[in-house]
């Protein structure tokens, strides 16, 4: 009598690797740092799998394709800072007070800095979405509209209702230096320290926080150049 043939592993049902993390998150770490270094355009699939030690095969039939992995990647982690930022808001927008530039821009940078004390794969994702300016314009632009659009707006219309004068111009251009603004001081190049030959560096997070604060709130209630214009 033949012995029953061995079952056959389907390709989902790939076990966890022997310190408990599953394929899928050992791509998704993996890939993480490949696209940090490398951004979308230039990182491999090859590479990926090589380093996950899983096939292309397989990461296609987890994600679908290049792209899809990527987009799985940064919903990941962006869509949870984006609730956090809104939730931040509604906690003090439920206040009895309204809040004050200060209060809501600290609210809207925390969620990002906190990724710079919670591991190497948090901050590759900050290194991945600040290339994410020098992707293609399509798949960039989709993803923030997508991810981080709602409570951005939300952030926005609740300065103009914290600063006295400030229009739905300013209140946007000031937005968008903002963003550019933090996204630089995430980045990782301490610039300050090579400037400053030593003086002065960025290890410090919440010295960060609380300067880049400052500098925003200034540039959110300083007088609009249009009024004098």
């Amino acid at each position: 009598m033949t012995s029953a043939a061995a079952p056959r592993r389907r390709i989902g049902r790939r076990p966890a690797d022997p310190d408990g993390v599953s394929t899928q998150d050992n791509i998704l770490a993996v890939a993480e740092q490949v696209f940090a270094d490398h951004g979308y355009v230039a990182a491999s699939l090859r590479e990926i799998a090589q380093r996950a030690d899983v096939t292309q095969a397989l990461i296609i039939y987890y994600f679908g394709s290049k792209q899809g992995l990527f987009e799985t990647l940064f919903k990941r982690r962006g869509l949870e800072v984006s609730r956090e930022r809104q939730a931040l808001l509604d906690a003090l927008l439920a206040r009895p007070e309204p809040p004050t530039a200060r209060a809501l821009v600290t609210a809207y940078l925390t969620p990002q800095f906190k990724l710079r004390h919670e591991g190497p794969q948090a901050m590759a994702f900050v290194r991945m979405q600040a290339r994410l300016h020098h992707e293609p314009d399509e798949l960039a632009l989709r993803l923030r509209r997508e991810v981080y659009d709602s409570s951005t707006r939300n952030y926005i219309a609740a300065l103009q209702r914290a600063v006295p004068g400030l229009d739905a111009a300013d209140a946007h251009w000031r937005m968008m230096f903002a963003v550019g603004t933090y996204l630089y001081m995430l980045s990782g190049f301490d610039r300050l320290a090579e400037v400053s030959e030593g003086r002065f560096t960025t290890d410090d997070t919440e010295e960060v926080v609380r300067r880049l604060t400052d500098f925003l709130v200034a540039g959110f209630t300083a007088p609009s150049s249009q009024a004098s214009a």
